[in-house]
């Protein structure tokens, strides 16, 4: 419960507030070692009581359990919450601002505090301005409302709802990142909403739509159209029946469907036609019929152990008892007993560091069990100094990423003022930049330039994850590369790596990542199943990860077995549980001078926000049912048609839900704070998604937007390495920096 070697050890947080998004917060920084008092309101967390599928859960319930362990439990009669907040470094609230009026919380009330004054976190569906609070059946209506569900479902059919309680835990996890972010600069209060953390799930697809609403000239009445369905384009792909369950083959990279022929014994699928490149997604209704038999011979076990053994990138839709059972997880110990209030396991930490044990026992505290503990500890104040990462203004961070996951982490940073660089390479680009000729992007061509040239500086996708960093060009394949490499790496405080398990060892930098955090970097790289284990040479991909993380075996129509959705979604869950890693592993570097390497697998952090399906399968021995648009025991919820739209429906309440045309062409997503528009020196102004939340009532806007190829490589080689101009040339001319990618046609 209070684990001095961990990274948060020392931090003290009070959880007021109840349900999941508050509660997932803390649950956060409590595995990672702070102490969190959670004080329950009368009659308990209704987390306590709540469904997780059709049948009434056991008491309590294995949501409860996923939320509560690792905590101390305070009943509310026995918390003066007065001194309770004077005793902590960090409160979290999840109450609306007419429900504090006069209370400990009172903004003004706060601000007449003479001695100690926390942190308050303050956590709400609708906004801390806004009537209510909500409450956890609240989560359908949300996503309605946010424009989530634009992004879901089939044409003809409703839109579909995420599984779980998605934009809750996502609203848990940017109340803890922005938390740990701002710790140490003597911030008053971060805010994150529900209905704003929702939207990032799937920015993957609302990046492309806003970006292209919002080019110069640009007609609303002809709107672009909104991303749903599978991956056109990309088949076989979605969760195809097996033996025994569902499995996701993937189809992302150009080698992946030559693996799968060869799999498949069916070297003639090659030379058909119809079965040629994006003619697969045109027939594949015939080539699914061409592939059943052989899905329907094996088991997804035996189907996923072969595309492993053959490098194609696929994927097993992993139930609880799959992962329970799972020899990777097994070796990862992703998994932890849970000792006290009930006999279960939940996950443990989805992040492995040298030096903290995984796996270990966690308690789950009978109601009221530390009351005695914590009316002695409130007298204990002021609190000592917070452990907290460093003004964030003073940080460097340095990327080697891919694509969302990765990049996600140095615009979290970089929004709130660290100088993040981003290092790439002419020879291999990154696939999210998108090669497009001037006369197709969209943008003005500048004077000079042959319109059938291409810019490798128009793509959203790219644009829109790398806002707030600097751009460089380092080749790491040749010796001048890796010695700016291993200079800029010397002055960074933190290293983001989100490629390959094998990227660091095969560039032969890796021992220069273990000596910088031996003495002060924090490193995380985000592989899809991790650094270790048996399956750690799988390629990752959102919509795998779907599949390997839980997300697929409870996502889709009730008619359904599986499903997986074309928003990548995985990747927003990594990104976001990796700035929480990197922020602790910053704070631990303040308190105790020691840096860490961070091995963070995507789809644990996937399942930890599926988690309460793992003590849900230990505690009831069946899997969480599938509940499609329902909320779990709230009778006849669902999504109703509603003219030529759909309607969310919740007991007597009701929330469209909302097209991102229509959040678009009527200024809601404006108005809501949920869209900024930046300035880009080759697209020019557009929209973008911001990132949610406030700091002392300020949104985390954009300070600069993403950078072209090669834009920053000179100065920041002389800001941070202190090169002079005549070293850059010579390394420019060696070709170990400042190379670009292909921009002429070949002939």
């Amino acid at each position: 419960m209070d684990v001095p070697i961990a990274p948060l050890a020392g931090l003290r947080v009070l959880e007021l507030a109840s349900g999941i998004a508050g509660p997932y917060a803390g649950r956060l920084l409590a595995m990672l070692g702070a102490t969190v008092v959670k004080v329950e309101p009368d009659g308990g967390d209704p987390a306590r009581r709540q469904w997780i599928d059709d049948e009434a859960p056991p008491v309590p319930s294995p949501l409860w359990v996923h939320l509560a362990a690792g905590k101390r439990l305070v009943a509310a009669d026995a918390a003066d919450v007065d001194r309770a907040v004077r005793w902590a470094h960090l409160v979290i609230d999840d109450r609306v601002r007419a429900s504090v009026v006069g209370g400990p919380l009172d903004p003004e009330r706060l601000d007449r505090l003479q001695e100690h004054r926390p942190l308050v976190a303050r956590v709400t569906a609708w906004g801390f301005d806004a009537e209510e609070p909500g409450t956890i059946a609240d989560e359908l209506l949300v996503q309605a409302a946010s424009g989530l569900m634009s992004a879901t479902g089939d044409d003809g059919r409703p839109p579909l709802r995420f599984p779980g309680w998605q934009s809750q835990y996502l609203a848990g996890g940017f109340t803890a990142a922005a938390s740990l972010a701002v710790l140490g600069e003597g911030r008053h209060e971060v805010e994150a909403t529900w209905i704003g953390s929702a939207l990032t799930a799937v920015e993957s697809g609302l990046a492309t739509f806003l970006y292209a609403a919002s080019a110069p000239g640009r007609r609303q009445d002809r709107l672009p159209n909104e991303q749903r369905a599978m991956q056109d384009g990309a088949f076989p792909s979605g969760a195809f029946a097996c033996a025994d369950g569902h499995v996701i083959p993937g189809t992302v990279r150009p080698v992946d469907w030559e693996l799968q022929c060869g799999l498949y014994g069916r070297p003639d699928l090659q030379a058909d036609e119809r079965f040629q490149g994006r003619s697969r997604w045109q027939h594949r209704d015939a080539l699914r019929a061409e592939l059943q038999p052989w899905y329907d011979a094996r088991s997804k076990r035996e189907i996923f152990s072969a595309a492993l053994g053959a490098g194609w990138a696929a994927a097993m839709v992993m139930t609880a008892e799959d992962a329970l059972a799972d020899p990777h997880l097994a070796e990862r110990r992703l998994f932890s007993p849970v000792t006290g209030g009930a006999d279960a396991t939940v996950i443990g930490r989805p992040w492995r560091t040298d030096g903290v044990p995984a796996g270990q026992p966690v308690v789950l505290e009978e109601e009221g069990a530390s009351n005695a503990w914590f009316a002695d500890a409130v007298g204990q104040q002021p609190p000592p100094a917070a452990p907290a990462a460093p003004a964030m203004a003073d940080l460097r961070v340095l990327e080697l990423t891919w694509a969302w996951a990765g990049p996600f982490v140095g615009r979290f940073l970089g929004t709130l003022g660290a100088d993040v660089v981003r290092i790439e390479t002419g020879g291999r680009p990154d696939g999210w930049r998108t090669r497009m000729k001037w006369s197709r992007a969209g943008v003005e061509i500048p004077e000079g330039v042959d319109p059938e040239s291409y810019t490798w500086d128009a793509a959203a996708l790219f644009n829109t994850v790398n806002r707030n960093k600097r751009g460089v060009s380092i080749d790491l394949a040749s010796d001048g590369g890796v010695d700016a490499f291993r200079r800029l790496l010397a002055v960074a405080d933190v290293l983001v790596v989100n490629m390959t398990a094998s990227v660091l060892a095969d560039r032969g930098i890796e021992g220069d990542v273990l000596a910088a955090v031996e003495r002060g970097l924090v490193a995380v790289t985000l592989p899809a199943v991790g650094a270790t284990g048996p399956y750690r040479a799988m390629a990752g991909y959102g919509t795998l990860t779907e599949g390997m993380g839980g997300f697929a075996a409870r996502f889709g129509y009730e008619d359904e077995g599986a499903r997986v959705s074309s928003t990548y979604y995985p990747d927003d869950i990594a990104g976001l549980h990796a700035t929480v890693a990197v922020l602790s592993g910053l704070a631990q570097r303040s308190s105790t001078g020691t840096g860490s390497f961070i091995d963070l697998s995507q789809q644990e952090v996937t399942w930890l926000q599926m988690g309460e399906g793992i003590p849900h399968k230990v505690l009831t021995g069946r899997e969480a049912g599938r509940m499609g648009n329902r909320e779990p025991g709230v009778p006849g919820s669902g999504v109703e048609a509603d003219g030529d739209g759909w309607v969310a429906v919740v007991g007597d309440r009701r929330e469209q839900v909302l097209t991102w045309s229509e959040g678009h062409r009527s200024g809601v997503l404006e108005a809501r704070g949920a869209v900024e528009r930046v300035e880009h020196p080759v697209t020019g102004e557009r929209l973008y998604l911001g990132v949610p939340g406030t700091v002392d009532g300020r949104p985390l806007a954009t300070r600069r937007p993403a950078p072209v190829f090669d834009q920053h490589t000179d100065e920041v080689l002389a800001d941070w390495a202190g090169m002079e101009p005549a070293e850059v040339a010579r390394l420019r001319a060696e070709k170990a920096v400042g190379t670009r990618p292909q921009v002429r046609p070949t002939a």
